[in-house]
Parts: structure tokens; sequence; C-alpha cells
């Protein structure tokens, strides 16, 4: 049974749903994409049953509290911290989603204790600076996904960042997954690239897939997870 719960970040309450399952293997956490929020990965926590997974919304998104300022690239991985220290289970795996992926890499740099193993499903090792025309076509496209205050949060606090050279400080095991339709936003030169800096990175690559690795097919999804996470023991720090 999924079960909505929260979390405190500083002032900030973030929304995460929990599928209280409790079956072996390491717990994941489920980070969607820019726009995206916990719900968006609700049938990805029934699918990963009896394994205990979470899905997040981050600040701005979804239920979760929208603050009027706040939104830079530390703030977010901040948010994971304390989201992770709520749920409460030890080191987790954490399963990243497009704009999340940088995300999830920031956060496994700054608390690699916490982190026992990264899945980067579909974006580079990079944090976008967001433009004025990408605030605008949000609010255009996505009017139910994002206030207008956390988009305008967002693109004023956003500036690039280049994670691939740090991707060589990871102490976790990292899995890419990538869709080959015209769709994806990791083309295979990008996708080489995490092994250029993580050399036993796994890579796996969807061919009927693009930008959502989910469809057509769930299970694959969650099998890709399931196979790369059952030979990682759990860390008994």
């Amino acid at each position: 049974m999924v079960q909505e719960c929260w979390a405190q970040s500083g002032d900030i309450r973030l929304h995460y749903l929990d599928n209280q399952a409790s079956g072996p293997g390491i717990p994941v956490m489920f980070i969607p994409g820019l726009h995206g929020s916990a719900e968006d990965f609700e049938p990805a926590l029934r699918a990963i049953a009896p394994r205990r997974a979470i899905a997040v919304s981050l600040r701005g998104r979804g239920k979760s509290d929208v603050p009027e300022a706040g939104y830079r690239f530390e703030n977010h991985v901040k948010d994971l911290a304390a989201l992770v220290e709520t749920f409460n289970v030890g080191p987790v795996a954490v399963v990243a989603h497009s704009v999340g992926v940088p995300y999830a890499i920031g956060y496994a740099l700054e608390y690699p204790r916490q982190v026992a193993a990264l899945v980067l499903a579909g974006y580079p090792a990079r944090y976008p600076d967001l433009s004025a025309d990408w605030g605008l076509r949000s609010m255009m496209r996505y009017p139910e996904a994002m206030s207008m205050i956390a988009v305008l949060g967002l693109q004023h606090d956003s500036v690039e960042i280049s994670l691939w050279e740090s991707l060589a400080e990871l102490q976790c095991p990292l899995l890419v997954l990538r869709g080959a339709k015209a769709t994806s936003r990791l083309p295979e030169e990008l996708a080489e690239e995490y092994r250029r800096w993580v050399s036993d990175a796994h890579i796996v690559v969807f061919p009927n897939s693009g930008h959502r690795l989910w469809v057509p097919s769930m299970q694959r999804f969650i099998q890709a997870i399931e196979d790369f996470l059952q030979n990682i023991p759990p860390n008994e720090d």
C-alpha cells in the first residue's frame, strides 16, 4: 500500500510516497525530472515491491512547499539528504530520471555514506542553465506541474554545472539507463562518457524507449534496476 509521507528540509515541507514494503534488499529512492513529482513514480513503487521504495517531490513540485526563493542546485541536494534521513532505513539506491540525474550525482558526492548505488536514467552528468525561454515554455506546457513561483525560482537560480569529472569521486556502483529512440536525451556518446569517468559503470540500452524509459514497459525498467541491485550487498555502516 502506497502511503503519503512528509519530511522537513529546513523550513520546507517535502512530500514523498512510500510503498511500505518490507522485502529484502537495498531500499530505493526515486527522483523525478525537473517538472516531476512523487506521483509520477507511484506505478514504479508498486512494481518494485516487495523492495522498499519511496518517490519524492522536491521543493516547488507536487505537494511539497513552494518557497519564494531557494531553488539553487545545492538546495535540492539538501532536500534529498533530508528525505533519506526521514526515510531512516540506512543507505539507499538512488534512481533518478532526467534532470533528477544531476541532483542525484550531487547528493551521492556530498553524502556518500547515504548512497549504496546510483541508477541514472536518460540524462547527462550536468545541471542546465535554465533560460527565460525555458521558463515561458514550462508555464505554457506544464501549467499544472509547477507554480509560476517555482518556475521563476528555478530559472533565476540555475547555473550550468558540469559533473562529469566529479563522477570519478563516486564511492558507489553506477548503472546508466538510456533509450535509443530519437526522443532520448542521452545519446550513445554521452552514455559512453559515463564509462570514461567510471570505468566499471553498467550501461543498459532500451531500444524502443525514448526519454521516458518505463515506456513501453515498466516491468523492463524495474527489472533492469533489480538486476543491478541484486548483486550489491547492503551497507552495514
